[in-house]
């Protein structure tokens, strides 16, 4: 049944000039007024003239009606030319659809359960009630359905305001058929629901005008759409949305109230650990959740036990560290990471050292704060990705140890080792550290070059990282560490800072020597020689 016809607004009768009806033109307080014989309509002051015919034929006759559900009078429904009509004994909402002429060229026909029918030409709608208003002007609206924009009209007519007419799927290119309409006002302020969908139609079609004109209004919190948010009695707090509608800013541009309180929020990155030694700890500051730091050296100098005694120094700093072992298997990884805390080499020889006492050291130390992944050789991607994942989330794993990336590209495809290494630098940052917030310490292999090789010793470059600079690019912190293992001090190791996004320090950080006996790493000051030129005696 039709709606009790709420005539707020409602000034006199008058006679009709379409059709030469002595009463049945109702004139309202905003100036306009509408033929209920004719259905002419007659606009008010700030809205374009226009002067529309009777129903044409194969369209609905429809009356104004107030929609009680979402509470918009009928008066409004009657400007805007929106009402309700009967089809198949059934009721149904319609909005008539103008050019700007005025001529009505479409209806959109609403049921009870949402379903849109369009009748007559359909294709390439302008956004609806565009035609009733002129170019120019201060602000105009953009809703996301016909009800939002009768309800805006309803409570607040200072402004123009329209609609979509195919909802946010086809926001943009709606707008975009009539930009040069838009981009006559100051502003234009964007209002789609607060939804998915919403939000990325308004971002879409923010996208298009001019940089500063758009502004995107944001319905009140614990609502989804203009009307929601009267029904819910947010009308103040939706109309200060539109005073408050910030401009669109692409690309994640900030400025304003909004960078400012993001710059006093900002407390700094604080670590989740120091590293255990000074010369690293100096200069990288800690170990931070969501960095990527790579540790990278020749062949048989000391990675994997170097990233041994920093999981173990993280572990006794009460984190939760997670352990991918590629290159070794499951027991090799456990007791060298143990033999650290019983400061033996248990993977050499265990026969001075009880079950009792492994099992002591083990509940003391590891339970529950070492997670290792069962696993020896090469992993698939999706396995890889998905076990990080799990370490972090269900198993709050702290710091997650991946050694090495040579073995873990093997397991990644078939192909160039550059592309592949690209591929695996760039899931393991967005989708492991960046996505989950897991800290973690990645070892790479270097590539052959001239001179000096970092096995005897040589220095160490960032171009010296093998097969792609996505390693480097994408890690936030490049350790490298060399070691003459030929020399006669084979197990001075020294640590060098290649790259530092937090700091900017780099260079030598400190010098490490290391204990075969019980697998420590101790930071110590050596005397290195000085180098004697050569000197060729002359006979004088």
């Amino acid at each position: 049944m039709l709606g009790v016809e709420d005539q707020s607004g409602f000034v006199a009768h008058e006679p009709c000039p379409s059709c030469d009806s002595s009463d049945a033109l109702a004139r309202y307080d905003d100036g306009h007024g509408y033929c209920f014989s004719c259905q002419s309509y007659f606009p008010g002051d700030n809205e374009a003239a226009v002067e529309h015919e009777p129903m044409p034929d194969g369209f609905l006759k429809h009356q104004p009606a107030p929609l009680q559900g979402r509470g918009i009078k009928a008066s409004t429904c009657r400007m805007a030319g929106y009402g309700v009509a009967e089809v198949n004994g059934a009721t149904v909402q319609v909005a008539d659809y103008r050019n700007e002429k005025g001529d009505l060229i479409a209806q959109k026909v609403k049921t009870a359960d949402k379903r849109f029918s369009i009748i007559g030409n359909g294709g390439q709608l302008s956004c609806w009630q565009l035609h009733r208003f002129k170019p120019g002007g201060k602000r105009i609206v953009i809703f996301e359905g016909e009800t939002d924009c009768l309800k805006w009209l309803d409570i607040f007519p200072r402004y123009p305001a329209v609609s979509l007419p195919s909802g946010a799927a086809g926001g943009a290119k709606a707008v975009a058929r009539d930009i040069a309409f838009f981009e006559t006002f100051e502003e234009v302020l964007v209002c789609m629901d607060r939804d998915d969908a919403g939000q990325k139609a308004a971002e879409e079609i923010a996208s298009l005008f001019t940089p500063g004109r758009c502004r995107l209004m944001l319905v009140p919190e614990g609502a989804n759409d203009v009307c929601d948010a009267c029904n819910k009695g947010l009308q103040e707090e939706l109309v200060q949305a539109f005073w408050e509608a910030k401009p669109y800013r692409p690309d994640g541009i900030v400025a304003g109230d909004d960078l400012l309180e993001a710059i006093l929020e900002d407390r700094g990155a604080e670590s989740l650990a120091p590293y255990p030694w000074a010369g690293m700890n100096d200069m990288l500051h800690g170990i931070r959740a969501g960095e990527l730091v790579t540790i990278c050296a020749g062949t048989g100098v000391g990675k994997s036990q170097f990233c041994r005694s920093l999981a173990v120094h993280l572990i006794r700093s009460g984190l939760r560290v997670g352990y991918i072992a590629l290159e070794e298997g499951l027991a090799r990884t456990g007791l060298s990471l143990l033999g650290l805390f019983m400061e033996k080499a248990l993977h050499l020889d265990r026969s001075d050292v009880s079950d009792e006492e492994i099992k002591e050291v083990f509940d003391r130390e590891l339970r529950d704060r070492l997670f290792v992944y069962n696993h020896f050789g090469s992993m698939s991607s999706e396995n890889l990705l998905a076990r990080c994942r799990y370490l972090r989330v269900a198993e709050r794993v702290d710091v997650l140890f991946i050694d090495h990336l040579s073995i873990l590209v093997s397991g990644w495809g078939d192909g160039d080792e550059r592309r592949l290494i690209d591929n695996v630098m760039t899931a393991l940052r967005s989708q492991v550290c960046e996505a989950t917030g897991v800290g973690m310490v990645l070892v790479s292999h270097l590539r052959r070059v001239d001179g000096r090789s970092a096995e005897r010793g040589g220095e160490i470059e960032l171009s010296h990282l093998r097969g792609s600079q996505a390693i480097s690019q994408l890690s936030d912190a490049c350790v490298a560490l060399s070691r003459d293992t030929m020399g006669e001090d084979s197990n001075l190791t020294t640590v060098r800072v290649l790259k530092n996004r937090f700091s900017g320090e780099l260079g030598v950080a400190t010098h490490l020597r290391w204990d075969p006996d019980t697998g420590r790493h101790t930071e110590v000051e050596p005397e290195f020689e000085p180098k004697q030129d050569n000197e060729t005696e002359v006979p004088f």
